[in-house]
C-alpha cells in the first residue's frame, strides 16, 4: 500500500475509534481494493500491446503472395481484367481472391452517383472475405481541377483549388466538406493535402495546386486540412515529398528536376510536411522528382537518401506511398517491375499505380524469392499498413 493510502487509513482509525472492529476491517479491505485498481493509462498501453500482437499474428498467417499484394494501391481495372469498373460484380469479387491488393484508387470514369457507394461497399466486403483485411479506397480530392469525385458526380460541394484558399480556417472547412462527401461514398483515403511550397520556376507543375509560397502559412493550411479530414474518418496523404513546388518539368510526361540544397528544403518544403506529421498524418507520398542536391542519380521515390530524410530527419513513422509509378519519370527508365523493387529497397511501403500490375507483382515476388528483398522487409511495410488499417477499423478485430 502506498503512503497516501496509509495516511488515509490512519486518519480513519483516529476518527472512528468507537466503531466495531468488523466494520473497520471492512473499510480497510475496501481501501486496499481501491488502491490496487489499475491505472487507466496502463489499460491503454495494455490495449495497444494487445492490438499490436494481433496485427503481428495476422501478418504471420498471411502467405507471401498475400503480403506482396497488400503493398499495391491500384485501379480496379488493373487486377480484375475488366475494361471499366463502375459497379460491383462477381467478376470483381473474384479478382480479390486472386490478388488481395491493399488499396484501390478511383478516378472519374469509375464514379457514378447511382453506384459509387455500393461499389466501394462491395469491394470492402470482397477484400474481407478474400484475406480478412479491409481496403484503403482513395481518390485525388485536393479541390479545384483535382477533384475526382466532386467533378465526376457534379457535386455542389466542389471546393476551390488550394491556391485560392486564403486562411487555415478556410482550409479546415474545405477539408470538412471534402471529407464528409468522401466518407459518404465509402472513400477512406484522400490524396491531399498538397504540402508543396510554390516557387517561381519555369514549367512549374504544382503552381495552382499549392497553398502558396510562404512555408509557415502553407504549414498552417496543411495542418488544418489534415486535422479536419481526421474528424471525418478519412486518411490524409501529405504530398509530394520532399516538396514539388520548385520542380522544373512534369514528372507525368518526363523528368522533373529540383536544384534546391538540403538547407533550402529545410527552410521551405520541410516546414509544412513537419506540420502535417505533427497533426498525425498517417501517409506521405514521395514524388518522382530528381532532387539533385540529395540524390542526383535516382528519382526521389526510388532514393534511400530522400526517404531517409523523411524517416530520420522528420521522424515520420507512418506509411510512405510512391506517386503513380506509371508516370514517365520512373516508368520509362525502369519499367514496372524494377521501379517497384527499387522503391521497396529505398524504403517505400505502398506502390501506387504501376504501369503493369502483373509485371510489378511478379518482379517483387521474384526479388523476394531470389533474396534481393527479404520477407522481413515486406513485413516491415506490411506492419505499417495494417496498423493504419486497424486504426480506421479495416481489420476484423478493430471493427
Amino acid at each position: 500500500m502506498n503512503s497516501t493510502a496509509d495516511w488515509r487509513h490512519g486518519s480513519l482509525f483516529r476518527r472512528l475509534r468507537g466503531v466495531s472492529v468488523v466494520f473497520l476491517a471492512c473499510l480497510l479491505l475496501l481501501g486496499a481494493a481501491r488502491a490496487e485498481e489499475p491505472d487507466p493509462a496502463l489499460l491503454v498501453v495494455d490495449d495497444s500491446i494487445e492490438t499490436q500482437s494481433r496485427v503481428e499474428d495476422l501478418i504471420d498467417r498471411l502467405t507471401l503472395h498475400e503480403k506482396i499484394c497488400q503493398l499495391f494501391f491500384v485501379q480496379p481495372e488493373q487486377f480484375s481484367r475488366l475494361d471499366r469498373v463502375t459497379a460491383f460484380s462477381t467478376k470483381l469479387a473474384s479478382a480479390f481472391t486472386r490478388f488481395p491488393v491493399g488499396g484501390i484508387i478511383l478516378f472519374g470514369p469509375n464514379m457514378t452517383e447511382k453506384s459509387l457507394a455500393a461499389l466501394n461497399a462491395g469491394m470492402q466486403q470482397a477484400s474481407l472475405e478474400a484475406v480478412g483485411i479491409g481496403l484503403l479506397i482513395g481518390a485525388d480530392e485536393e479541390g479545384g481541377s483535382v477533384s475526382r469525385v466532386a467533378g465526376a458526380l457534379k457535386l455542389p460541394e466542389k471546393q476551390p483549388a488550394p491556391s485560392r484558399i486564403g486562411t487555415p480556417e478556410e482550409a479546415r472547412e474545405s477539408a470538412r466538406i471534402i471529407g464528409t462527401y468522401l466518407a459518404r461514398y465509402g472513400i477512406n483515403v484522400d490524396f491531399a493535402p498538397v504540402a508543396d511550397v510554390r516557387s517561381d520556376v519555369e514549367r512549374n507543375e504544382i503552381a495552382g495546386r499549392s497553398y502558396g509560397s510562404d512555408p509557415e502559412n502553407v504549414a498552417r493550411m496543411v495542418a488544418g486540412f489534415t486535422e479536419a479530414l481526421h474528424e471525418c474518418g478519412v486518411v490524409p496523404v501529405l504530398k509530394h515529398f520532399p516538396g514539388h513546388g520548385a520542380v522544373s518539368g512534369n514528372t507525368h510526361s518526363g523528368s522533373g528536376i529540383s536544384v534546391k540544397t538540403l538547407e533550402d528544403w529545410r527552410e521551405t518544403d520541410f516546414v509544412p510536411f513537419a506540420a502535417g506529421i505533427r497533426a498525425e498524418a498517417e501517409m506521405v507520398m514521395i514524388s518522382h522528382q530528381t532532387a539533385v542536391a540529395v540524390d542526383p542519380d535516382s528519382p526521389a521515390s526510388l532514393s534511400p537518401a530522400v526517404i531517409g530524410l523523411l524517416r530520420q530527419e522528420l521522424g515520420f513513422e507512418g506509411v510512405i506511398i510512391t506517386d503513380a509509378l506509371r508516370m514517365k519519370a520512373v516508368h520509362e527508365p525502369y519499367g514496372s517491375g524494377e521501379a517497384c523493387v527499387r522503391a521497396l529497397e529505398a524504403g517505400a511501403d505502398m506502390l501506387l499505380l504501376p504501369y503493369n500490375f502483373t509485371a510489378a507483382y511478379e518482379s517483387v515476388l521474384k526479388a523476394v524469392q531470389e533474396g534481393r528483398l527479404s520477407e522481413d522487409r515486406i513485413d516491415e511495410s506490411l506492419l505499417r499498413i495494417l496498423n493504419l488499417k486497424e486504426r480506421y477499423g479495416l481489420l476484423p478485430f478493430s471493427r
